[in-house]
């Protein structure tokens, strides 16, 4: 498998298409800072799944579209593709060029590809599960990022080794069958509530059914009778109501004749009306006419005496406004003299000003003649000073370079005397660890035999739970069964109970006698029961005694007459059937004739030596039973009855009967509702029910001994489990141990290789540090002589900008109070002009009130003119309006006389008119009386037809032309209301009845079979999901630990190659399942302390996380490995020995590494450049090795 492309267009930085062609090896990708390199590790996480925005360095998800610059626009999308070939199919799809993209557009939406098919996150991440690569995988290094495996803790170390281990596949499916497996512990407890909920609904929705079913044949019964004699009444009402409204149409035609006579005579009235009408409407228009008038003449007098007011007030104006013009004419001319004055001197103002301008001007350009000198010289001054301070600088650098080389000579000669010590330590050391090494190889052997005997004893203690495991099933079945038999029982039971409660299945009279008596306030007392009521008998012998008894069973058994006498009275009261009785103590009973001596074969018994009684009722049974004779069959029956043995009935057990005289009864025909039957299965269910109760309580008991025995052994097993453990980890602590004593003796034998090269090196060093020293002091001497020289120029500048200083100086003074006299000048000209725009606005102001005046006083002329004129018109119409007012009075007399003469007309025609009305009113008051008897019938036929639409939602009128009259000829129309009664009655005493109930039983009975076969579905697929889980963790335990031997003997190795020398481990947590152990990393160079990690310098960190990676690869190498600047931080020699191990890798694997480090770019095969010649836009360039080390400088 090989990183064939990278294609980004959008992504970060990139905002053109750009693509990275990767080639076998080691691919480089060089460039300065901030030009983009770090964006293809992001691009290759972002498409391999990374959802951290902060992992890809953003803030949030939309950072990685590019954002635009000053020169180019922002992007709407950001894209990302790696295509990857799949030569040696280690990815699971047919394909052998795989191609993954990843898009995200700036409104938040995001897209997924596999070869340019939509697919999601999860396909992409399951497509590389245990391949090393992946975002988070050993295969990517990011800047910055190198140490991170230290960094993590124990735990978070983990998924680089699962990884590694190729077991991510497994724990993802352990997951998923975990959630499944809940899901379905929870799914099963839910459905048991489900099915334990129905089943009691089952219970009760069988009788609500039974009883629903009764409920229906009396309501259609009801219903039936209640709609035809509502149709026979219907057609009667509708009969009489035809004949009253002929009746009415009789009337309604002679009082048509009387109303033809009113409508003549009011005819003649409405003429003399409108003769009225007229004259009273002409004498309403003269008197309102005569009222007008007299309102225009009022007005007229108004108006002459406003218009006098107006003029008085008009010459009052007039002489105020003549007032006002003289005060305004004088302010005028005092306002005009003193806006010459201050015109004249703000002309000398601005002349003085203008003088001052000059002055100022000349002033000014002689001070920047003086700064332009001083800041020459001050600029001399600061460059020599500067020279001076930098020579300084050079001094004290060197002083301190030679103070370091004195230091790190003495250093090296402390190092050098360590070393020798040290070779002394290292050859005692070696013979130690060779004596340890012997005991703990005899101690490991003696762990090894303990756990071989511990674990045969488990193997014993999971047999023994296998076989008791099945021996709970077993119960668990068996209480199961015997749960669903007490359930249908139980069901039976309440079902018997309810039709004794009820009691169903006897006759109407008897049930209302028994029912009296039971209540509290009963007018019935003394009575005992039915005959069924007061005996026992075996269920074999049931049919037999049904038989024999036949409706006897229903005789009601009472103690005396004086109670059968209460209740005939009763039933005659409620007339409600047929009952008989049978008092005690009327009982007689004669001596039996039947022969003591029965020992014929067949022959089972006298019928009152089988019937059980109380002592009281012995009476009772004697004489029912007293001649009777229980025989096995029917033949033997007929043996017997030709024996002359007193007997006068025989019975046999299947119900058979030879009555005296010789009558037979043959078949189940004969007998009524088996009542003592029913009684017989009630007690016999309950009998039933208790031994069942018992048989649960004893299986239960059973399981919880075999549950108990269970966790006695799983317990024994985790203790035995535990100790292997122990001794496992005893076992792993010892090779560890050993693992550890080999490990330094290989490591203090490199030491004193390593030191003694050391020793040499360190002699040559304090020849070098010898010869710079000297060279060091020279060019200290020679630094000094010219600082001395610099330092005399810079006093005699100092001296000459001082006195440039002064004169510049005094300039500035005058400059300053030139500028004040201008101020104050053009201070004093601006509160002149101020006063003179004011004096102007006042002047104007004044002229226009002048003007308004004279405009005033005219008005008031013109108005006193108008009102002169409208006095002498106001006269002359009040005289025409005088004369008018005469001429109308004489008209309203007139017409007052008229109007009086035909009043008296109309009162006559009125009086004939109201006589005619009066022999109307007679005929519509019996019109209306047969009308209320019409609505009578009316209503009730609306009240009938309301009344059965609301109960049955049928109109009587279409049932009307539907039903037949002969129809109803078959019934007794005398005893239908009484019918009514009785069937309205039972209906009532059923109570609530539950319609739904039927269609309910079916549904609960279906929902039942459902649910039992779903609880059988998901208990099988319990038992699925712990098999895969059991499996899953046998199998990543396997490969797990396989794994983590072999990179940790890798990575002891690696970590010498890498330090040349030193020791490193990786080490289990102890006492934890391997599955979920924590790693530690423990490691010491060579020449140091073992120390934690965390106190490793920057490089130390590096090489031991790259030393880590390179043993996981060894283990398991991934296709392609990421590496973002993780030679950064180490120094030459280092990287020397991480690119010596990199090329060893690189025929196995593809590297792509970005780098500043010349010698890594030396060993790449193909080295592509990143380049930032436009601001804010990545550029790909193909470049030599030359080349990039010039970009990188």
């Amino acid at each position: 498998m090989l990183l064939k492309k990278l294609e980004l267009f959008g992504f970060k930085s990139f905002s053109d298409k750009t693509s990275f062609t990767f080639e076998r090896g080691i691919n480089g990708i060089v460039g300065p800072n901030g030009c983009g390199k770090s964006n293809v590790v992001d691009a290759i996480k972002w498409i391999l799944g990374e959802q951290s925005a902060k992992s890809l360095r953003g803030n949030e998800m939309s950072d990685v579209i590019f954002n635009g610059t000053n020169k180019r626009p922002s992007m709407g999308y950001a894209e990302a593709s790696i295509t990857i070939l799949n030569d040696k199919n280690m990815l699971p799809i047919e394909y052998d060029e795989v191609c993954i993209t990843r898009r995200l557009y700036n409104t938040g939406e995001s897209e997924y590809l596999i070869n340019k098919q939509l697919c999601r996150l999860k396909d992409i991440k399951e497509l590389f599960l245990d391949t090393g690569v992946g975002g988070n995988c050993y295969s990517l290094i990011e800047q910055g990022k190198v140490d991170i495996l230290l960094q993590a803790n124990a735990q978070e170390r983990r998924f680089v080794f699962e990884e590694a281990a190729g077991i991510s596949k497994y724990k993802t499916k352990k997951r998923e069958a975990m959630l499944k497996l809940e899901k379905v512990e929870q799914n099963l407890l839910r459905l048991n509530d489900i099915i334990e909920e129905v089943q009691k609904q089952l219970r009760s929705v069988k009788l609500q059914a039974a009883k629903a079913r009764k409920y229906n044949e009396y309501v259609t019964r009801l219903k039936d009778l209640r709609l035809r004699l509502s149709l026979k009444k219907y057609r009667i009402f509708k009969t009489e109501r035809a004949n009253i409204l002929e009746n009415i149409q009789q009337v309604e035609n002679q009082c048509q004749g009387v109303l033809s006579k009113i409508e003549d005579m009011e005819t003649k009235r409405d003429s003399l009306q409108n003769y009225i009408n007229k004259l009273t409407s002409s004498l309403e228009q003269s008197q309102l006419g005569l009222t007008n008038l007299d309102a225009k003449i009022t007005s007229a007098h108004d108006k002459i005496e406003f218009n006098h007011k107006t003029i008085e007030e008009l010459n009052t104006q007039k002489d105020k406004y003549e007032r006002q013009i003289n005060i305004l004419k004088n302010k005028i001319k005092e306002a005009e003299s003193g806006v010459c004055d201050l015109t004249q001197r703000l002309e000398d103002i601005q002349k003085d000003i203008s003088e001052k301008v000059d002055c100022l001007s000349t002033k000014e350009t002689e001070l920047k003649q003086y700064l332009f000198e001083c800041d020459m010289l001050q600029q001399k001054i600061d460059e020599n000073k500067k020279k001076v301070i930098d020579m300084l600088h050079r001094g004290s650098s060197l002083q301190n370079e030679i103070g370091s080389l004195s230091a790190e000579g003495d250093t090296i000669g402390n190092r050098k005397t360590k070393l020798l010590k040290r070779q002394e330590e290292i050859s005692s050391e070696l013979e130690r660890i060779e004596y340890a090494r012997q005991g703990l190889t005899e101690q490991r052997d003696n762990v090894l035999k303990k756990i071989e005997d511990l674990e045969t004893c488990l193997n014993n203690i999971n047999e023994q739970t296998t076989v008791l495991n099945a021996e709970i099933q077993s119960f668990d079945n068996n209480i199961n069964n015997q749960q669903q038999l007490r359930s249908r029982k139980e069901s039976r039971l309440e079902t018997l109970e309810d039709l004794e409660k009820r009691l169903e299945g006897v006759s109407s009279g008897v049930k209302m006698i028994l029912e009296e008596y039971r209540k509290n306030n009963g007018s019935i007392s003394g009575i005992y029961g039915m005959v069924a009521d007061l005996i026992k008998i075996d269920t074999a012998y049931v049919p037999a005694i049904e038989a024999i008894l036949g409706d006897r069973t229903q005789i009601i058994v009472t103690n005396s007459l004086k109670e059968i006498i209460q209740a005939i009275d009763f039933l005659k009261t409620h007339d409600k059937g047929y009952v008989k009785f049978l008092p005690l103590d009327e009982i007689k009973v004669k001596k039996s004739a039947v022969s003591t001596d029965l020992n014929i074969p067949g022959v089972i018994g006298r019928m009152v030596d089988l019937v059980k009684s109380k002592d009281c009722f012995s009476s009772l049974i004697d004489y029912i039973f007293r001649d009777t004779i229980v025989v096995e069959d029917f033949d033997t029956a007929l043996k017997l009855a030709g024996h002359k043995n007193g007997v006068k009935c025989i019975v046999t057990l299947d119900g058979e009967v030879i009555e005296p005289g010789g009558t037979i009864l043959v078949g189940k025909g004969n007998m009524q509702v088996g009542l003592i039957s029913r009684k017989i299965e009630l007690e016999s269910i309950k009998s039933e029910l208790l031994k069942i109760e018992d048989g649960i309580e004893k299986c239960i008991n059973e399981k919880k001994i075999k549950t108990e025995s269970i966790a006695n052994l799983i317990k024994e097993a985790d203790e035995i489990r535990k100790r292997i453990d122990a001794e496992n980890t005893l076992k792993a602590s010892k090779e560890n141990d050993l693992q550890k004593e080999g490990f330094k003796v290989v490591e203090l034998k490199d030491e004193m290789d390593v030191n003694e090269s050391e020793i040499n090196e360190i002699n040559e060093h304090i020849e070098s540090l010898n010869q710079r020293e000297a060279k060091i002091n020279d060019e200290i001497r020679i630094l000094n002589d010219q600082r001395n020289s610099l330092e005399n120029e810079v006093v005699v500048s100092d001296n000459e900008r001082m006195q440039k200083e002064t004169s510049k100086a005094n300039v500035q003074n005058e400059i300053t109070e030139l500028k004040v006299v201008i101020a104050q000048q053009e201070e004093r000209k601006g509160s002149i002009n101020i006063s003179i725009e004011k004096l102007k606005k006042e002047l104007q102001d004044n002229k226009e009130d002048l003007t308004s005046a004279y405009n005033e006083i005219r008005n008031c002329q013109e108005k006193t003119t108008e009102c002169e004129k409208g006095i002498m018109n106001l006269n002359k119409m009040l005289e025409e309006l005088k004369n008018e007012k005469l001429t109308l009075e004489k008209d309203i007399i007139s017409l007052n006389e008229k109007q009086s003469d035909y009043n008296e007309q109309m009162t006559v025609v009125n009086g004939q008119i109201d006589e005619c009305r009066e022999e109307y009113r007679s005929y519509e008051q019996r019109i209306n009386d047969l009308r209320l008897k019409e609505n009578e019938f009316k209503v009730k036929i609306a009240d009938l037809e309301e009344r059965i639409r609301d109960d049955y939602q049928v109109e009587l009128s279409e049932y009307d032309l539907e039903y037949k009259e002969e129809e109803s000829e078959s019934l007794d129309w005398e005893n239908v209301p009484q019918e009514i009664d009785q069937l309205k009655g039972k209906i009532e005493r059923m109570g609530n009845v539950n319609l739904e109930a039927i269609q309910e039983l079916k549904e609960l009975e279906t929902r039942e079979a459902h649910l039992l076969s779903q609880m059988e579905d998901l208990q099988k697929s319990e038992r699925t999901l712990k098999d895969i889980i059991k499996k899953i963790n046998h199998t990543s335990r396997e490969l797990f630990e396989k794994t983590f031997h072999e990179i940790r003997n890798n990575f002891h190795e690696m970590f010498r190659k890498l330090f040349g020398g030193g020791r490193a481990d990786i080490i289990l947590e102890e006492g934890v399942d391997m599955l979920d152990a924590g790693i530690d990393i423990v490691a010491q160079p060579p020449g140091k302390d073992l120390k934690s990690i965390t106190l490793f310098s920057g490089g130390e960190k590096v090489l031991t996380t790259i030393a880590l990676l390179f043993a996981i690869f060894q283990t398991k190498p991934s296709p392609f490995c990421i590496l973002d600047e993780v030679d950064a931080a180490l120094d030459e020699n280092n990287i020397n020995r991480f690119i010596g191990i990199l090329k060893d890798f690189a025929r196995n694997s593809q590297f792509v590494i970005i780098t500043h480090s010349k010698q890594t770019m030396g060993i790449a095969d193909v080295l592509y450049g990143v380049t930032m010649e436009e601001a804010g836009v990545s550029k790909k360039i193909s470049v030599k090795f030359e080349e990039a080390v010039k970009q990188v400088a």
